[in-house]
């Protein structure tokens, strides 16, 4: 019986800044380790991109993707090396946003890391070899679920919209073509929407325009060894905790093409009495969704020197798995 129960959350593509994970690698060994590991296995200075960019260079989504791995999976050795055992052997359970699933995937022990860094990778370029022109992503803030299903029917003649991520009861990402996510945009503004822009994104993640990705993603995850997670691992394709190998590759391939499931995730975590969260990686996007969602769950990031510091010595006194 433990009193509490602990998740890391592993952050995606767009949230990634210069400089992240600096301070860490100047103190701390396993973490210029990881770095040189996730480096030699791409070819790649993650490094020096990550700390000195330029943007331009970084914010391409297969660069972002090794920074975003690296930086998270640098905090999960360091927790390790802290409490000196698995991240596995301490978290309740795992689960990443997007791209932050396949960092879950290999801190549960089910992807090894050479794996896991070569498909990350291969994940990106075909999202960008998918063929989509004119394509990108939007957010939307402060509607329903109802007022945005209305809003994208402003997509009707200028192309194709469709909700990519539910990520809080008034949070949406919504991807399509240019032309069509404008029309939503002024359709959600004309409804009330507090937030309602274009991202700063060039592929239209987790939508029907991602097919040929999905398919060109399930052919390379059939090359992969994928072991059952060694602790509770959530799919973003069905919210639910996965297990079987084969329903995890299935899962990583039909989520291409389908939308995050973010909010569901969260809303089951008084199921599993989870209720402290550790945002392992670059910002805090999932940690502020966590504390904003209401579900019983205490959440915080970890992407400095300082706020690692302070989850490790809560870590310390926790009576965590």
């Amino acid at each position: 019986m433990f009193s509490e129960n602990v998740i890391f959350v592993f952050p995606g593509q767009g949230v990634q800044y210069i400089g992240m994970g600096k301070d860490l690698f100047k103190n701390f060994a396993c973490v210029r380790y990881t770095f040189e590991q996730v480096s030699d296995i791409a070819h790649k200075n993650v490094a020096k991109f990550c700390f000195d960019g330029p943007s331009s260079y970084l914010n391409r989504p297969d660069i972002t993707s090794l920074g975003i791995f690296a930086h998270s999976i640098s905090i999960a050795r360091i927790i390790e090396g802290a409490l000196g055992k698995p991240l596995y052997e301490i978290a309740y359970a795992m689960v990443g946003h997007s791209m932050g699933q396949y960092s879950a995937l290999h801190c549960v022990g089910s992807v090894l890391l050479e794996d896991v860094v070569k498909l990350v990778s291969d994940r990106s370029s075909y999202m960008i070899g998918a063929g989509v022109k004119d394509g990108g992503m939007a957010c939307i803030v402060g509607l329903s679920k109802e007022d945005v299903l209305l809003s994208l029917l402003a997509a009707k003649g200028h192309g194709y919209a469709a909700i990519a991520n539910h990520n809080a009861k008034d949070q949406f990402i919504i991807s399509g073509q240019i032309e069509a996510l404008d029309a939503v945009i002024d359709r959600a503004f004309e409804k009330g929407a507090k937030i309602a822009k274009r991202l700063n994104v060039a592929v239209p993640a987790h939508c029907e325009l991602m097919k040929k990705a999905e398919v060109l993603l399930r052919t390379r995850l059939e090359k992969i060894e994928i072991n059952p997670p060694k602790t509770n691992w959530f799919s973003n394709h069905t919210a639910n905790i996965m297990s079987n190998p084969k329903d995890v590759k299935e899962a990583l391939a039909s989520q291409m093409s389908h939308g995050v499931r973010w909010l569901e995730i969260m809303e089951k975590f008084p199921d599993y009495n989870i209720t402290r969260a550790y945002e392992l990686g670059p910002g805090k996007t999932l940690s502020g969704l966590i504390n904003r969602a209401g579900v019983g769950c205490k959440a915080k990031q970890t992407d400095n020197l300082k706020n690692v510091l302070e989850m490790l010595n809560e870590l310390c006194s926790l009576n965590v798995r």
